[in-house]
């Protein structure tokens, strides 16, 4: 018995996506190998023999489609799964054609989308495999047992002993045989036929033969193709008739035969062997339904819900009507499936499934693309075009308002809120607009709505979409920012009363080579929804170690430098070893490191949150909480944290000459930490108001263009060094 792993050869070049994939395929036990182009994915393929391929379209040397053309010639029934991020329909098409068994976008944003897609995968290979090992012993079994039929006729005309041997020999394998034995004549009257018939249609031996066969099967064009097939070949292997059963009911058979010729005064005989394949049809039918849908949901799938579109967009082109799509994407369930796990989570999603498709139009659609996302598609809202908007508009806030009722999973109780995205179709502007360029329009629009604050419905524009391609840009850009050395480290000195240096905060800047520096509000959104904040919030942590452990080398000390973590970066459940790991490598200082949490970020999951508050004070860390006062939330929480600064966002800094509520606040947070016994820093420092404000109620630090704007790190280093004290005025 085989006991190793299933193993999952990875073709792709680039080294992030087959990291990725390998460090998530083997936390499901898979053996995962890799390939950094398609030569060297072929002569894996070949020494290894790995049971699935995850492979790219568009690499250097030999391409995806090529790889999967050899694999295909060499190796039929290896499932190969393309994972691209080319959105070319035609791209998708021809992999297929060429051998693919399914097609995801990268970046795969919910990773148990490709679990559900290699599980299918690997599922239908074992049944195909199964299958055709069935038919080879099936077809051997045929041939063999007929073959030891005719040398046992033949034997009858031997001596009386050979002739009782034979028998013998006969009636054991007849009576014993789990298939049905059979021997008809041309026009179809039954000669012989074995006890198993019975067990499949209710009849028995004696009530079929001398019957016409014909009788049992319904369907006259299959039967006569099925002797037309044996007169020309003589032989046929797993021809599929209908049999109807005593009762009526109609059972699916599979038939292999072999014509017998007339020989001296035998007339010409159909033998053969029937068996009822209706487990087999059940399992087919189970494979093509994974294909189509969704397996938790039992929405239809990405592949189904685009054929119905183009269905749907061509009708609304030839009736002169609009159909609408809405994108629904659920607001932070990621935090109900990380804080109370993958069966919760699922169970949600089943019953935001049944809300959906309650009451739901014959003519409409809902879909499950994979992950929270989920689609609606209505087919016709109308024939003018303000009408169907203001149709549709309705329909969604129903949609909206039936979602965010209050939900019972598993013993939770749980509330969650739609974003919504919509686009009305067919486009008065785009008469090549086709399924895929409406689902993305959709999806655009959809994040409009997550811009704009979540639980919000919101319409595609030509505008977003001009949007969405910037951000597409930056996104593609963003994947080699690091590995071309276009990062680098900004600081933003933390002064005291007297304007002494106390502190910095490390900004992160992206000097592109052709757009010049690009925004952090532009690009770090982009990061944290791809997940591309991961490895870039781990650069920017390891090079501040590596500032800190310079100064330190050079006599230099920087009170603290204080480095902001990402939602994202803080939930992952190796985050502390990963800082462990980085302070050992760097030998920095911890004393001399703070972290910056988000308020928003600590609400969420307290428990979770004050664990690895608590793990990085005992690495002698310093903790922050940024933009204090933004939330709702922490001010119940904040005496249960482990904090030592609170930064006053900027916001309310920015404010407190001109709006008494902003000056309230700011005075109320001051009093507030000193009786915590927590530092302050006042954030967006610009002018003699703020600070004298700031500096009568006994704030100790601050930042801001009032002393300094962010500087690179060489015109920090020399403020460091000449013990700088910096100027108190507009910087």
């Amino acid at each position: 018995m085989n006991d190793r792993p299933i193993r999952i050869l990875t073709i792709d070049d680039e080294e992030n996506i087959r990291s990725s994939f390998r460090l998530f395929l083997e936390d499901f036990d898979y053996e995962v190998i890799e390939a950094k182009n398609g030569r060297e994915g072929l002569q894996l393929f070949e020494s290894e023999k790995p049971d699935l391929v995850l492979c790219d379209l568009r690499m250097p040397e030999i391409d995806g489609l090529e790889v999967l053309s050899k694999i295909r010639e060499t190796s039929p029934d290896t499932p190969i799964i393309v994972a691209s991020g080319t959105g070319v329909i035609g791209d998708a098409i021809e992999a297929v054609r060429r051998g693919a068994w399914n097609y995801l976008l990268k970046p795969i944003q919910d990773l148990s989308t490709l679990q559900h897609a290699i599980e299918q995968a690997l599922e239908r290979a074992r049944l195909i495999k199964e299958n055709r090992a069935y038919q080879v012993r099936l077809e051997e079994e045929v041939i063999a047992r007929t073959e030891d039929l005719q040398r046992t006729m033949d034997d009858l005309k031997n001596t009386h002993n050979q002739v009782k041997l034979s028998e013998e020999r006969y009636r054991s394998i007849y009576e014993n045989l789990q298939d049905v034995y059979f021997e008809i004549l041309l026009d179809g009257e039954i000669r012989e036929i074995s006890p198993s018939i019975t067990q499949i249609s209710d009849y028995t031996c004696e009530e079929l033969i001398g019957a016409s066969v014909w009788e049992f099967y319904p369907r006259r064009d299959d039967r006569e193709h099925f002797i037309e097939e044996l007169k020309i070949h003589g032989i046929t292997s797993d021809y599929e008739l209908h049999l109807r059963d005593k009762n009526g009911k109609i059972v699916p058979c599979s038939i292999n035969a072999r014509l017998l010729p007339a020989q001296n005064d035998r007339p010409a005989i159909i033998c053969g062997t029937l068996r009822d394949i209706s487990e087999r049809k059940l399992a087919e039918a189970h494979i093509e339904r994974l294909a189509y849908y969704d397996a938790l949901t039992d929405l239809p799938n990405r592949r189904l819900l685009i054929d119905r579109l183009e269905r749907d967009l061509a009708r609304a082109r030839r009736h002169k009507h609009y159909g609408a799509m809405l994108f629904l994407d659920l607001d932070r369930f990621k935090n109900i499936n990380d804080s109370l796990g993958h069966h919760v989570g699922d169970a949600l999603l089943e019953e935001v499934a049944r809300r959906l498709t309650n009451d739901l139009r014959l003519e409409d659609t809902v879909s499950r693309l994979g992950g929270d996302e989920f689609i609606m598609l209505l087919s016709d809202m109308g024939e003018e075009p303000t009408n169907a908007a203001s149709q549709t508009q309705i329909k969604a806030e129903q949609i909206q308002k039936q979602l965010s009722l209050p939900y019972k999973v598993l013993g939770h109780d749980l509330h969650i809120t739609p974003s919504i995205g919509v686009a009305i179709f067919p486009s008065d502007d785009d008469p090549d607009e086709n399924g895929n360029d409406i689902l993305r329009h959709a999806d655009t629009a959809m994040y409009r709505a997550k811009d704009d604050g979540r639980d919000a419905i919101r319409f595609f524009l030509p505008s977003m979409q001009a949007a969405a391609d910037q951000r597409l840009n930056i996104e593609k850009d963003l994947r080699y920012a690091l590995e071309r050395n276009e990062m680098e480290l900004y600081f933003q000195p933390q002064v005291d009363p007297t304007g002494k240096i106390v502190g910095a905060e490390t900004l992160l800047r992206w000097h592109h080579p052709d757009k010049g520096f690009i925004s952090p509000a532009e690009f770090i959104p982009v990061a944290e929804a791809t997940g591309l904040i991961l490895p870039i919030g781990l650069w920017v942590l390891e090079m501040s170690c590596r500032q800190i452990k310079t100064w330190t080398d050079k006599g230099l000390s920087i009170g603290h430098l204080a480095v902001n973590v990402s939602p994202r970066q803080f939930r992952q459940p190796g985050f502390i070893h990963q800082v462990y790991q980085v302070i050992a490598q760097t030998e920095a200082d911890p004393q001399q490191l703070g972290l910056e949490l988000t308020e928003g970020m600590v609400i969420d999951n307290i428990a979770d949150t004050i664990e690895k508050m608590q793990a990085l004070k005992r690495m002698g860390i310093e903790l922050s909480i940024d933009d204090f006062g933004t939330g709702y939330s922490s001010l119940a929480y904040l005496k249960r944290l482990p904090l030592d600064i609170i930064k006053i966002d900027q916001s309310f800094v920015r404010d407190i000459q001109t709006d008494e509520s902003d000056a309230a606040i700011v005075e109320t947070i001051i009093v507030m930490a000193h009786h915590l016994n927590l530092n302050v820093i006042a954030e967006g420092v610009e002018t003699d108001f703020e600070f004298d404000f700031l500096n009568q109620r006994d704030c100790l630090i601050y930042q801001g263009y009032y002393f300094s704007r962010p500087v690179p790190e060489p015109e920090f280093t020399r403020m460091l060094q000449s013990a700088q004290q910096l100027p108190l005025e507009t910087g």
